[in-house]
C-alpha cells in the first residue's frame, strides 16, 4: 500500500498572513504530474549492473566492489560504511567517501546516478541515519524513540559504539513505513543527537527475528566474516579478504568490549564521520570572503519601494535590492558552488538580492535606535512573510526593526529545479545545499547592510521638523535572528556561521532533514516523485539517508554543536531558544529534540513532558532552551505525518512565546512566561 493510499493528503485551506505558502503541495503538483512525461528523457546511457567484485584496471589488484556482500539484498547498504570509503592521508579524517560508479540506486529509466559529490567528502554526515535491510525485521528489544535509554543497556540487541572513545551512543530504531510496510522496508537507526566530527563508529545488530518470529540469520558473507570461513564463491571471498582486517581489528573488538559475542551477530559494520572542516569549511570560507568583499561603509543597495502605513502596526515597509557576491557557477536554481584547486568556493561575480524591512510605529514614535531582527522564512517561501500580521505586531510591541530576504537555494523560485533534479538525476542533489550556501552569503550581506549603510539611510532616520535634529532608528550593536519552520531548520546553520548573531530563536524547527521529511505532510508531493522514479521502498529509504551527508553542510543538524558548544572559527558560542509544537504536522518534535541535545539545551521547570537526554532546570537561565507547546494532538509512533489539526503555526502566535523571545533578545536570559504548561491541550480537540 503506497503512502498516498495510507495517508490522506492535507486539504487546501486558507493561510492568509502565514509563513511559507500553505499552497506548498500545489507548488509541487505540476512537477509531480508531468514526472511520467519527463522520465522518458531523464535517463542517459544503458542500465548499469552491480557486480559483487571489481579490480583495478591497470594492476589487476582486487578492489572493493560496488555492493557490500554482507548486505546482498540492497546495494549501498549497510549504510553508511567504510566499505564505501577509502583511506586518504591527505584529508582531516584520514578517509574519504569512495562509492563506486554503480553503487547508487538506479531509477525506473535505468539511469545510474553518480556519487561524484559524495566522494568529495572526508566522511559521512554527523546526522546521518544508519540503515540496514533485514526483511520484515521485528522491533522487539530494539529501542524506539520513547525508549532511547534502552540502547545504552548491555542487554540491547542494537549497539552503536564510538571507536575513538569506546562509549555507547544513544540511538533508536524503527522500520521505514513512509511508503509501505513490506519486506522492502528498511530498518532505520537514528542517533539521539549529532555524532562527533571525524570519529569512527561501529554498528552491531544481534539476535533479531522477523515478524513471524523466525530468527533472522546473518548473510552468507557476514557469517563467513564472523567465523573466519569462506563462502565458496570466488568473487565474494575476494571481497571478504579485503574486509577481514577491518572486522578483526575494529568491528569485532568494539562489540566484544561491550560484552557481545560474535555468534550472536546478524549484521555489523563501521563508518567514519566527516571532519568539522569537512562539513563547515565551505560555509566559513564563504562568510570570510563575503565580509572581506563588502565595501567600506557597507554594501551597495537600492531602495525600490516604500509603503507608508501598510498596516496598523507598521509606519512603513521598505523594499530594496543589495549587491552580493556570487559563489555559484550560475545565478540560477539548480547550480553548484564554484570550486578552486582545493575544492573550496570562491567569488566568481556579483548579483543582487532583494530585501524587505518593516519599521514599526513604536520605533518611529520613540525615536530610539532599535535592534535588528533578521527573519528566516518557511519552506520554499519568501521574504514577504514579514508582511504577516503577527510579525508586524511583534515588531511594534517590542520595538524591533525586522528585515528578511529570500533564502536562495530554498526559496519559491527553487521549487522547479529541485523537482526536476529528483526526476532526472538524484546524483545532482548537491545543487540544493550548495545553492543554499549562496543564500547564507546573501544573509551575511543583508545583515551587514543594516549594520552599516542602512543606519544613515533616510528611511531609517527620523528628522524633527522643528529642530532639524536627526534620530537614527537602527542600533547596529543589537542583532538577532528569528526563523520559523525552514527558517528554524536552516537558521541554526546560519547562526552558527554568523559572526554577528549571538542569540537565535528557532521556531518550529528541527533536524536532520532525513528524520523530518517522512514525518511531514509537506513531503507528500516529493513522495509522488520518489514513488514514480524509485518503485522499491528500500531505494527511497537509502536515498534519504544518502542525501543527508550532503545536506549536513547547509542545515542546522550539521552545525548543532558548533552553534553552542564548539564554535566555528571567527565566531563565539551562541544561545538558542527553540519553541516547538507537539503534534506538528510539518516538523516533528523528534527533530527538535535531536537539535536540542546537539545544542546542549535544557527545558524549564513546568515543561509539558520530559525528553530523554534534556535536563530540566529552574529558570530563568542563560543556557539554550527548548520549549514544547502542548495542544492535545497525538503524534504517530511511526515515520508518517500526524493528522490535522496542524499546530505548526500556533506557538509563534502565543503571547507567552512572544514575550519570551523579546525578553531573551533584550537580556540574553530565557524564562518561563507560560501560566502553567505551555499551550492549550483543548485547542487541538476543538
Amino acid at each position: 500500500m503506497s503512502r498516498a493510499q495510507r495517508i490522506p493528503r492535507p486539504t487546501a485551506h486558507s493561510r492568509s498572513g502565514l509563513e511559507a505558502p500553505l499552497h506548498l503541495p500545489a507548488a509541487f503538483l505540476l512537477p509531480a504530474v508531468v514526472v511520467l512525461g519527463l522520465t522518458a528523457c531523464a535517463g542517459s546511457g544503458d542500465p548499469k549492473t552491480t557486480d559483487t567484485a571489481s579490480a583495478d584496471d591497470t594492476t589487476g589488484t582486487p578492489t572493493l566492489a560496488a555492493c557490500d556482500p554482507t548486505a546482498p539484498t540492497l546495494c549501498g547498504s549497510p549504510f553508511p560504511s567504510t566499505f564505501y570509503m577509502a583511506e586518504d592521508p591527505t584529508t582531516a579524517t584520514g578517509w574519504r567517501i569512495d562509492m563506486r560508479a554503480e553503487t547508487l540506486p538506479v531509477n525506473i529509466d535505468g539511469f545510474q546516478p553518480q556519487p561524484t559529490y559524495w566522494n568529495e567528502k572526508d566522511g559521512w554526515g554527523v546526522s546521518t541515519p544508519m540503515l540496514a535491510h533485514l526483511p520484515n525485521v521485528a522491533l522487539d528489544n530494539l529501542p524506539g524513540h520513547d525508549r532511547i535509554a534502552d540502547s545504552l543497556d548491555p542487554s540491547s540487541d542494537l549497539a552503536v559504539i564510538d571507536v575513538d572513545t569506546g562509549e555507547r551512543i544513544a540511538v533508536w530504531a524503527e522500520r521505514d513505513l513512509s511508503l509501505e510496510d513490506s519486506d522492502r522496508s528498511l530498518l532505520l537507526i537514528h542517533t539521539a543527537a549529532p555524532l562527533d566530527f571525524g570519529h569512527r563508529y561501529v554498528v552491531g545488530i544481534r539476535n533479531v527475528h522477523d515478524t513471524s518470529g523466525a530468527a533472522i540469520p546473518p548473510s552468507e558473507a557476514m557469517a563467513a566474516l564472523i567465523d573466519g570461513s569462506e563462502t565458496g564463491d570466488e568473487a565474494t571471498d575476494q571481497q571478504l579478504t579485503l574486509r577481514r582486517d577491518v572486522y578483526e581489528d575494529v568491528v569485532f573488538p568494539a562489540l566484544e568490549a561491550q560484552g557481545w559475542s560474535r555468534d550472536e551477530l546478524v549484521l555489523a559494520w563501521d563508518f567514519v564521520t566527516a571532519s568539522k572542516a569537512g562539513i563547515t569549511g565551505r560555509a566559513v570560507t564563504i562568510r570570510d570572503q563575503t565580509l572581506a568583499w563588502i565595501p567600506e561603509g557597507g554594501p551597495t543597495y537600492t531602495i525600490t519601494e516604500v509603503d507608508v502605513a501598510p498596516n496598523e502596526s507598521t509606519a512603513y515597509r521598505v523594499k530594496g535590492e543589495v549587491t552580493v557576491p556570487l559563489f555559484t557557477l550560475e545565478d540560477l536554481p539548480g547550480t553548484y558552488l564554484t570550486r578552486d584547486a582545493d575544492g573550496m568556493p570562491f567569488i566568481g561575480g556579483e548579483t543582487t538580492a532583494k530585501f524587505t524591512a518593516i519599521v514599526p510605529n513604536s520605533v518611529v514614535e520613540g525615536r530610539e535606535p532599535a535592534p535588528i531582527v533578521q527573519y528566516g522564512h518557511g519552506l520554499l517561501g519568501g521574504q514577504d512573510e514579514v508582511h504577516a500580521g503577527y510579525l508586524a505586531d511583534m515588531a511594534d510591541r517590542y520595538g524591533w526593526i525586522i528585515f528578511a530576504m529570500d533564502w536562495t537555494g530554498m526559496k519559491s523560485q527553487d521549487t522547479g529545479a529541485i523537482s526536476l533534479m529528483l526526476v532526472q538525476d538524484l546524483g545532482q542533489f548537491a545543487t540544493l545545499p550548495e545553492r543554499s550556501h549562496q543564500g547564507f552569503a546573501e544573509f551575511h550581506v543583508g545583515l551587514q547592510l543594516f549594520k552599516t549603510a542602512m543606519t544613515t539611510d533616510e528611511n531609517f532616520v527620523v528628522t524633527d521638523p522643528d529642530s532639524g535634529e536627526t534620530f537614527p532608528l537602527i542600533d547596529p550593536d543589537r542583532t538577532y535572528y528569528y526563523g520559523n519552520s525552514q527558517g528554524g531548520i536552516l537558521g541554526g546553520a546560519y547562526a552558527a556561521i554568523s559572526s554577528d548573531i549571538d542569540r537565535a530563536v528557532l521556531g518550529v524547527g528541527g533536524g536532520p532533514y532525513h528524520l523530518l521529511l517522512t514525518r511531514s505532510k509537506d513531503f507528500d508531493p516529493f513522495f509522488t516523485i520518489f514513488e514514480t522514479m524509485y518503485p522499491d521502498p528500500a531505494d527511497v529509504g537509502l536515498w534519504l539517508g544518502l542525501i543527508q551527508t550532503l545536506w549536513d553542510e547547509a542545515e542546522g543538524a550539521g552545525y548543532a554543536g558548533a552553534l553552542t558548544r564548539d564554535p566555528l572559527p571567527g565566531t563565539n558560542a551562541k544561545t538558542v531558544l527553540q519553541q516547538v509544537a507537539i503534534g506538528d504536522n510539518q516538523v516533528t518534535t523528534l527533530g527538535a529534540e535531536f537539535l536540542a541535545r546537539g545544542h546542549g539545551a535544557v527545558m524549564l521547570d513546568g515543561a509539558v513532558r520530559e525528553a530523554w537526554g534534556i535536563e530540566t532546570v529552574t529558570g530563568p537561565t542563560t543556557e539554550s532552551v527548548i520549549v514544547e507547546y502542548e495542544y492535545g494532538i497525538e503524534e504517530p509512533y511511526t515515520n508518517t505525518p500526524p493528522s490535522d489539526p496542524d499546530p505548526h503555526e500556533w506557538p509563534r502566535r502565543e503571547l507567552s512565546g512572544q514575550d519570551q523571545i523579546a525578553h531573551f533578545f533584550e537580556t540574553g536570559e530565557i524564562k518561563d512566561f507560560c501560566d502553567g504548561p505551555c499551550g492549550d491541550p483543548d485547542r487541538g480537540r476543538e
